[in-house]
């Protein structure tokens, strides 16, 4: 989900920063090499940030880990984000993988995505990133069942953790419901470099995510955080609204009050919400 400048999670991320409390994204989605991918992901809030003329001590709290622990960014003069050096942050087990390990777990895990995709008869294009590999539908606009996904992950995992070549390497194989990933390393990973490079405790860190069963990245955020399990950014949104209330400050709780209620008019919820009125009318 791109952020909006006039999106009401945009005021109520900024006031959490204002707050002193670090707001970290930590996502799948790796592009090493290339910040501009995440500055296009989150516009909304950095034009925000600039236009609000948000100092580098509150714009310092916010960060991206991308590949779920592979690379960090951070927000830089011009209202930019940037690739923090690996050497910076990086905690002593991540600065252990070799890049041959590294090289055996993504061969083993692209043989086993064909494989699976190549038994299940799926129209699939296949992806090899630095630390990543995946599977998705050939034609953008196809959708693969969710079944069939849950099973390719499923499959994955077991060939992974079954392979007669030893896997050095922790991973997440999951399914992304349009694709499945290989990723090197886990969320669990990222989150706790994130600690020791903040030095913030596990009980002073909450992770929001929306796939925490099996075929998940988010199960392992739990052994080292509090989670709250989302289904949709309205959820996220309403959470943020809590915390932002249990923070009770003046300013806090105005931010929380004024949420918009009901869904932001053209989306599909709100089309959804139209329907239902008119139903209920006639």
């Amino acid at each position: 989900m791109d952020l909006e400048i006039d999106s009401w999670i945009v005021d109520a991320l900024i006031m959490l920063l204002h707050q002193g409390i670090y707001v970290a994204v930590v996502t799948a989605a790796g592009y090493p090499g290339k910040p501009e991918r995440y500055s296009a992901r989150f516009r909304g809030l950095l034009e925000k940030m600039k236009e609000s003329r948000i100092p580098k001590e509150i714009t310092d709290r916010f960060l991206v880990v991308g590949g779920e622990c592979n690379y960090l960014f951070k927000i830089k003069e011009g209202y930019e984000m940037y690739q923090v050096d690996s050497e910076e942050w990086a905690n002593e087990q991540m600065k252990s993988w070799q890049d041959d390990e590294i090289k055996a777990l993504l061969d083993v895990a692209e043989k086993a995505l064909k494989d699976a995709c190549y038994r299940m008869r799926l129209d699939v294009q296949y992806l090899r990133k630095a630390r990543a590999v995946g599977c998705f539908p050939t034609k953008a606009e196809n959708r693969i069942a969710y079944e069939a996904l849950e099973d390719v992950a499923l499959t994955v995992q077991d060939k992974i953790m079954t392979s007669k070549q030893t896997v050095k390497v922790p991973f997440c194989a999951f399914n992304g419901n349009r694709d499945v990933w290989v990723d090197v390393g886990d969320k669990r990973i990222g989150i706790e470099a994130l600690q020791e490079y903040l030095g913030v405790k596990n009980n002073e860190t909450c992770h929001l995510g929306d796939r925490f069963t099996n075929t998940g990245n988010d199960m392992r955020a739990r052994d080292v955080a509090m989670t709250v399990w989302v289904t949709s950014p309205s959820e996220t949104e309403d959470y943020l609204e809590l915390f932002l209330r249990e923070l009770g400050k003046k300013e806090t709780v105005a931010c929380a009050e004024a949420r918009p209620k009901g869904p932001k008019q053209g989306t599909l919820e709100w089309q959804k919400a139209q329907v239902v009125q008119r139903n209920t009318a006639a």
